[in-house]
C-alpha cells in the first residue's frame, strides 16, 4: 500500500521542483529525476510517442459538495482521446502513471482522493470511494478532450479504488488494469485471527504527516507502535488522521462481526462479481493480495477475457537474494493492454487471457488457461520430534507417517521469533525481503522447531496449494502457532517458499473466535498460498514452528480476549504432537 523507497525518490522529485521556483525550471527538475529514477520502480518504459500539454488542475466537486483536486493530462493536439483515470491517496502515483501514459497518447486523470493532499474531506479508507469514483467517473465523461473510450489504472490502494467501483463502471470503461489488489478489506486487516500490523498498521502509521520518508515512518511504526501493549491504548498521535481506522480495525478481529459486514465492505468484497469488461491483474507471489486475487480471479464474469499475471518478489516488487533475470516488463505490458482495448491494437501472445507467471527457482514464465495445472500431492510427515528443537534440520520429514512422542517449547512473549521474509510485511526497512536468505539463528532457538526432508535427487516443481497440518497443544487459554516452509540448497543456502500463522481461538476460520482449553490437543490446518516454485537437485524441504513472527504479527499475549486490549503477557508451554506437510507437485519439472 506504501512504497518507501518510491517515496524517497519521488520527495526528491518535489524536493527539485520546490526548490526550482520558476514553473519551466520545475519541470525541467521533475521530469530530469523522474525519467532517471521510475524505470528502476517500472523496469522497461517504451519509447514516448508524444509530447504532452501544461498539466491543468482543477477541483471536481462530488455528490455532497467535497472538492477533490484532480489533475489532467492532454497530449500535444487535438483531441479527443482515450482516457485513463487514476485515483490516489499517494499523490506520487501520478509520476509512475498519468505523466507516462499522457505520451503515448492518452488522456490522463489523476485525482487525490478524499482527505487526502489537495482534496477537501476527511480521510477514511474505502468508505467514500465507491461514490467518489462513480462521480469521478461521471465528471471525466462530460469533458471535451475524452473521447468515449476509458479505462482504470493503478496498483494497490489505486487498484483497490477500481474495485470499489468495478461493478459500476460506464459502458464508456473498456477496461481497467488493477495490480497487486483486491476488494477483501478484511483480508488486508487479519489473517488466522490475528491483526496483520506489518501490513495494515504499517500502513495507516505511514500515511501522516504526508509525503515523509518511507524508511523513517517505518522504523518509527515498529519502534513506537507495533510492539505497544495494549495496542488501543497506543498514542493516537502516531496515526494522525488515520487514528480512527487503526483503532475500529484492532477492535473488530472476527470476519463475522458486523463491522466488516457493513453495505461499503460487503458491496467491494463482492463487487468482482459484476465485472463486465476485460481486466488485467497482476499478483506478485509474496504479495499479501494474492490469496484474495486468486481465489477471485476464476469467477470473474469475463474471466475468459480475462489475464491474471503473477511476478516475482513482494508487494513492492523485491525478490530478495533470488534475484530475477531480465528487465521487468510491467507497465510496458500494461501500455500494450490499454493500446489493444482503447485505441484496437493487436494483442500479442503472451498477454492472452489466462493465467501468465513466472516459475521462482527456474527463471521462467509460463503461460495456462487454467492454475494450478494437473498435479498429484505428495505428504511428508513430522518425525524424530524430539530432535527438532534448537537444530537446524533436527527433526525429520519423513514419507511415512508413524508414531513419535511429542515434543514441547516455551514461547515467551517477550522474546518473539523476528519476521525474515514471508508475504506478512509491508514495511520493507524493518525486515528482509520476502524470500531472503534465512540463516541459521532461527531455527536454532530453543523456541523453535526444526524439520528436514531428505535430499531430492532431481528437480521437482511445486505448482499449487501448500497445507501444513499440526497437532498441537498448549498451557495458555489461547496462542499461536507460526510455521515456515523453506528451501535448504545443496550449498546451504536457505529461502523462504512459504509461512503462515494462526491462533488458537480462530483454528477453525476467521469468521468466529472459539474457546480453548489449556492442554487439550487440536488440530491446526494453515492453508497456505499457492505457489510455483522449482525445488533444485540436493535440496531439502525445511519446516520450521514456533509461535511468533514479530512484528509482522503482534506477539500473541498467551491470554484468551481482544488482542488489542490486553496488556501484559504470560509464558507459555507449547507441545507439538505430529503433523504433515502437503505439496501439489506437477511432476517432474524441467532441468
Amino acid at each position: 500500500m506504501f512504497r518507501s523507497r518510491i517515496i524517497v525518490t519521488l520527495s526528491l522529485v518535489a524536493l527539485t521542483a520546490g526548490l526550482s521556483g520558476c514553473g519551466k525550471i520545475k519541470e525541467w527538475g521533475i521530469e530530469a529525476l523522474a525519467s532517471y529514477y521510475v524505470p528502476k520502480y517500472l523496469g522497461y518504459i517504451p519509447p514516448y510517442e508524444n509530447d504532452a500539454q501544461d498539466v491543468q488542475t482543477v477541483k471536481v466537486a462530488m455528490r455532497d459538495g467535497v472538492k477533490l483536486e484532480t489533475h489532467i493530462y492532454l497530449p500535444e493536439g487535438k483531441g479527443p482521446w482515450p482516457t485513463i483515470v487514476v485515483r490516489d491517496p499517494y499523490s506520487y502515483s501520478k509520476y509512475l502513471t498519468c505523466r507516462l501514459y499522457v505520451r503515448y497518447g492518452y488522456a490522463c486523470v489523476h485525482q487525490d482522493v478524499r482527505g487526502r493532499f489537495g482534496s477537501e474531506g476527511d480521510w477514511y479508507p474505502l468508505v467514500h470511494e465507491r461514490a467518489d469514483g462513480v462521480d469521478t467517473l461521471n465528471w471525466v465523461l462530460a469533458q471535451p478532450w475524452q473521447n468515449g473510450k476509458l479505462a482504470l489504472v493503478g496498483a494497490s490502494y489505486v487498484g483497490l479504488v477500481q474495485w470499489a467501483i468495478a461493478d459500476k463502471l460506464p459502458p464508456e470503461v473498456k477496461t481497467f488494469i488493477a495490480d497487486v489488489s483486491h476488494g477483501d478489506y478484511y483480508e488486508l486487516a487479519y489473517h488466522g485471527g490475528q491483526f496483520d500490523q506489518g501490513i495494515t498498521g504499517a500502513w495507516l502509521a505511514s500515511l501522516y504527516p504526508e509525503g515523509r520518508d518511507g524508511k523513517e515512518s517505518a522504523l518509527e511504526w515498529e519502534k513506537n507502535v507495533a510492539g505497544f501493549m495494549p495496542a488501543n491504548g497506543v498514542d493516537p498521535a502516531k496515526f494522525g488522521k488515520a487514528w480512527p481506522a487503526y483503532r475500529d480495525y484492532i477492535a473488530h478481529p472476527e470476519k463475522g462481526d458486523p463491522f466488516w459486514h457493513q453495505p461499503i465492505y460487503n458491496e467491494i468484497r463482492d463487487s468482482y462479481k459484476g465485472v463486465a469488461v476485460p481486466v488485467m491483474l497482476t499478483g506478485r507471489w509474496y504479495d499479501f493480495f494474492l490469496r484474495g486475487t486468486l481465489k477471485m480471479f476464476p469467477d470473474l464474469p469475463t474471466r475468459a477475457e480475462s489475464l491474471l499475471v503473477i511476478e516475482p518478489g513482494d508487494h513492492s516488487g523485491r525478490t530478495g537474494d533470488l534475484e530475477v533475470p531480465g528487465k521487468k516488463r510491467g507497465f510496458a505490458n500494461t501500455v500494450v493492454w490499454l493500446d489493444h482495448y482503447l485505441k484496437g491494437e493487436p494483442l500479442p501472445d503472451e498477454l492472452k487471457p489466462g493465467y501468465r507467471y513466472y516459475v521462482n527457482g527456474a527463471d521462467r514464465w509460463e503461460h495456462a488457461d487454467a492454475w494450478p495445472t494437473t498435479q498429484t500431492v505428495e505428504t511428508l510427515y513430522l518425525a524424530d520430534l524430539g530432535k527438532a528443537k534448537g537444530k537446524c534440520d533436527g527433526g525429520r520429514l519423513a514419507a511415512a507417517e508413524a508414531e513419535t512422542a511429542p515434543v514441547s517449547y516455551v514461547y515467551d512473549p517477550k522474546n518473539p521469533v523476528r519476521t525474515r521474509g514471508g508475504s506478512f510485511l509491508l514495511a520493507p526497512d524493518v525486515a528482509p525481503a520476502a524470500n531472503a536468505e534465512q540463516g541459521s539463528d532461527l531455527c536454532s532457538r530453543g523456541d523453535v522447531l526444526s524439520f528436514s526432508s531428505e535430499a531430492i535427487p532431481t528437480a521437482k516443481l511445486i505448482s499449487g496449494p501448500i497445507t501444513v497440518k499440526l497437532r498441537v497443544s498448549s498451557s495458555a487459554p489461547d496462542t499461536a502457532f507460526a510455521v515456515k516452509l523453506s528451501e535448504h540448497f545443496a550449498d546451504g543456502r536457505v529461502f523462504n517458499i512459504r509461512d503462515d500463522y494462526m491462533a488458537l481461538a480462530f483454528r477453525k476460520g476467521d469468521d468466529t473466535r472459539l474457546t480453548y482449553t489449556p492442554g487439550e490437543e487440536v488440530e491446526l490446518e494453515f492453508a497456505m498460498n499457492p505457489i510455483a516454485w522449482q525445488l533444485q537437485p540436493g535440496s531439502k524441504l525445511r519446516l520450521d514452528i514456533t509461535s511468533s513472527n514479530f512484528p509482522a504479527f503482534p506477539v500473541h499475549s498467551n491470554k484468551a480476549g481482544l488482542w488489542s486490549a490486553i496488556a501484559t503477557t504470560d509464558i507459555a508451554t507449547q507441545t507439538v504432537h505430529g503433523g504433515s506437510v502437503a505439496l501439489a507437485i506437477e511432476g517432474t519439472a524441467a532441468k
